[in-house]
């Protein structure tokens, strides 16, 4: 796994926005994960770093050219 991926699930659990355990979600059914997305909207600094994980996501699949 790339480092940049690594990077940004630790980014993520720590932000508060990615938790694991057990979760009842709005249809009733049982989830193992809950992605909160509303808690790296909140802050800019989140939001920025955010954008940095995708463009490198981004430059790992097309490259150059995109």
């Amino acid at each position: 796994m790339e480092s940049y991926k690594q990077e940004f699930i630790e980014f993520m659990v720590d932000s508060d926005v990615l938790k694991f355990g057990e979760f009842t979600l709005k249809s009733g059914r049982k989830s193992p994960v809950f992605y909160e997305c509303r808690r790296i909207c909140d802050r800019f600094r989140s939001l920025k770093k955010l954008g940095e994980y995708y463009a490198k996501a981004i430059h790992d699949t097309y490259g150059d050219e995109f």
